[in-house]
């Protein structure tokens, strides 16, 4: 059984990535809901998906509790997220690499055309 609660005895950071639906009606679309989602300073990166979810967002905190509330508290009550879908990261098996924060700080997402 994996024990998740050593990531906050050893101080490492959490890190998950969530799935997140757009309602369709909202107002600015996509691109608004993007640059909302990415002033957080949970958020390492936001991406746009095909698929059965929207938006693919990394994030990172202090605990499991800690994204947890994010998403619950913060996330979820934005206008125009319909649902979310979190998924913590276990164990890296291979590779490890993770969006690099920096590299999209300050630069507004890509445009997306209706």
């Amino acid at each position: 059984m994996l024990d998740l609660s050593r990531e906050a005895s050893v101080g490492a950071a959490v890190r998950a990535v969530i799935e997140v639906k757009n309602h369709t009606g909202t107002r600015g679309g996509f691109n608004r809901l993007a640059d909302r989602i990415s002033r957080f300073d949970e958020v390492e990166a936001c991406y746009l998906m095909s698929g059965a979810y929207d938006l693919l967002i990394f994030v990172m905190g202090p605990s499991l509790q800690k994204v947890a509330g994010f998403v619950s508290e913060k996330l979820s009550t934005i206008e125009g997220v319909l649902s979310t879908s979190t998924h913590f990261h276990a164990a890296i098996l291979q590779g490890g690499r993770l969006p690099d924060r920096r590299a999209g700080r300050g630069k507004r997402p890509a445009e997306i055309a209706p």
